[in-house]
């Protein structure tokens, strides 16, 4: 019998046209996948309905696209662990990094009942305190909550807003190519929730470097998804309307703190799943077939500092 929450009449409308759900048939699919994965003797996962339903959904119920991007969401968390498995969350520069308020999953999704609302504030963390490398880890946290508890991301996927406010020439240095070449991996490869749309907010010069290494490391599809809109709100809001927006920015859809505060307080809830998430993951000694030679695909490690940024 699956465990799995029942999705409201809408979700499950587009579940079921858009991703290729058959409730009928989902409890056999989650049987395929959770026997395919015992079956691999280098991979430590986390078998629960639930989760393993988000990888089905992001791949549209296919379950050799499944395999291959659970197979990768471990992988890259084994192998980079600073970045992408981070099994402590009360550690204090976790919890400083994520109430700056760096990543604000809004509550209303957008138009209601479409995909969620991520709001990422660049540069929020002091560059001589923190790396990149932290900073990211606590996204990828909140990312793994949403997998298990958000309905809305993983089935409408999400519209992300990259709010650059306060992004700095230090911050765009600690973005180093590989970091972001591995970011992009990860976020494409690894997680199961579709980037519907992603904005460009209110972006400094400084910032053209790193947009300029970025765009073309995106699937080409996600290319396409990408808007820039300077510091105009009114361009933002015809794509995200106002009242969609937290209040800070003139909307109604709560505010920095209140959702700083509600995250909070989800991230005590999951302390035990993150500890228990140290023993999931992979054993590349014990992978059946060739190992991905993920320091050849990233290269050598790099920074801005040989790159022209005017």
């Amino acid at each position: 019998m699956s465990q799995l929450r029942p999705l409201n009449e809408d979700l499950q409308k587009t579940a079921n046209e858009e991703l290729n759900e058959a409730p009928k048939r989902t409890a056999e699919y989650l049987r395929d996948f959770r026997t395919w994965i015992e079956q691999q003797p280098h991979l430590h996962a986390n078998t629960d309905d639930q989760f393993l339903i988000a990888f089905l959904r992001g791949c549209k119920y296919s379950l050799e696209k499944a395999k291959a991007k659970i197979d990768t969401y471990y992988t890259l968390k084994s192998k980079y662990p600073a970045i992408f498995k981070e099994t402590n969350v009360d550690k204090e520069s976790f919890r400083e990094i994520f109430r700056t308020g760096a990543y604000l999953y809004l509550p209303t999704p957008l138009h209601d009942n479409g995909p969620r609302i991520l709001i990422a504030n660049g540069g929020l963390h002091p560059a001589d305190k923190y790396s990149m490398e932290e900073v990211l880890a606590v996204g990828h946290v909140l990312q793994d909550i949403l997998m298990l508890e958000d309905d809305y991301a993983l089935v409408n996927g999400l519209v992300m807003i990259g709010d650059f406010n306060a992004v700095t020439l230090s911050h765009v240095l600690q973005m180093t190519p590989i970091l972001t070449k591995k970011w992009i991996t990860y976020s494409y490869e690894a997680m199961p929730m579709r980037i519907k749309a992603n904005h460009v907010f209110r972006a400094p010069k400084v910032f053209d470097a790193l947009y300029n290494l970025a765009k073309p490391m995106l699937p080409l599809k996600q290319q396409k998804r990408l808007f820039i809109h300077n510091n105009k709100l009114d361009s933002l809001t015809q794509h995200v309307p106002l009242k969609y927006l937290p209040k800070e920015y003139g909307g109604e859809n709560g505010s920095i703190p209140e959702i700083v505060e509600e995250w909070d307080k989800k991230l005590d809830q999951y302390r035990d799943y993150f500890k228990k998430s140290a023993e999931w993951g992979t054993d590349e000694k014990l992978r059946m077939g060739k190992i991905k030679d993920y320091d050849n695909i990233f290269g050598v490690e790099g920074s801005f500092k040989k790159l022209e940024i005017d």
